[in-house]
């Protein structure tokens, strides 16, 4: 479990991106942080994934201050995928071993169990046959895949994730969030940015609204959508379809996602 209490952060000195900031992601659970540019979300993610300092309140993680773990152990707890990253002269099954770094000693030898743990990432998230391929060669939601086999490598009970469908095209947008449910099926705690609503209300099992670097909501995708503060953070209307949602500009045409 993931509990955000009372946060305040920023990157000024005189001036605080997040305030006041309070909620809980669910143990096993995808919680989703969604809000228009600015509000504060890649804020909060990188403050959890202790990028950022705190300038108040407190962030645990299964009952721990995040700063009363060590760096390593830290490691071993949480994997942080920023939106972007460099995308480095190494193969497929190089970067996943990456993932093992947290358990490995100064000689950064892999074990027996780092390489079948490196071996098992890739086959669960569809990488192994290009094990041996430069990552430069492959696009963009190949490359998501091998980052997130990375992650799944480090095995680390959390995993936040920032915009990770930024840049793909729809088919490998949807496969990527498969991914994810199947990561939580698996027992994975996920926290993360998502920008398409249509996206969030389907595939999250919290959603947490944000506006103006404070909390303007949170609870279920059926009980955001009813209390109505997603129309009114986002300035449209939303519509309930039976394969979807209508999002429709308050003026404007009506346009779906």
């Amino acid at each position: 479990m993931i509990e955000i209490c009372h946060v305040t952060a920023g990157y000024l000195p005189d001036q605080n991106i997040l305030q006041d900031v309070s909620f809980t992601a669910p143990q096993g659970q995808i919680t989703t942080l969604i809000g228009p540019n600015g509000c504060g979300k890649t804020t909060l993610l990188r403050a959890a994934a202790r990028q950022l300092p705190l300038r108040g309140g407190e962030i645990r993680i299964e009952g721990r201050p995040i700063g009363a773990y060590s760096r390593k152990a830290f490691a071993q707890l949480a994997a942080f995928l920023p939106q972007v990253r460099s995308v480095p002269a190494i193969t497929v099954r190089s970067l996943v071993a990456h993932g093992r770094f947290p358990y490995l000693g100064f000689s950064r030898q892999l074990r027996a169990a780092d390489k079948a743990a490196v071996r098992e990432a890739m086959e669960i998230t569809g990488v192994a046959p290009w094990a041996d391929r430069d990552l430069r060669a492959l696009s963009g939601g190949e490359r998501q895949r091998v980052y997130i086999a990375m992650a799944l490598a480090q095995d680390t009970k959390v995993i936040f994730l920032d915009e990770p469908t930024t840049y793909l095209d729809l088919r490998h947008q949807f496969e990527l969030l498969e991914l994810l449910t199947l990561l939580k099926q698996r027992g994975k705690t996920i926290l993360f940015v998502l920008h398409d609503l249509a996206h969030a209300l389907r595939y999250s099992d919290r959603i947490v609204l944000m506006e103006g670097g404070k909390l303007a909501g949170q609870g279920t995708p059926a009980q955001i959508l009813e209390s109505g503060m997603l129309d009114a953070v986002f300035g449209i209307c939303t519509h309930a379809a039976p394969d979807g949602y209508w999002f429709t500009p308050q003026h404007g045409d009506a346009g779906r996602f």
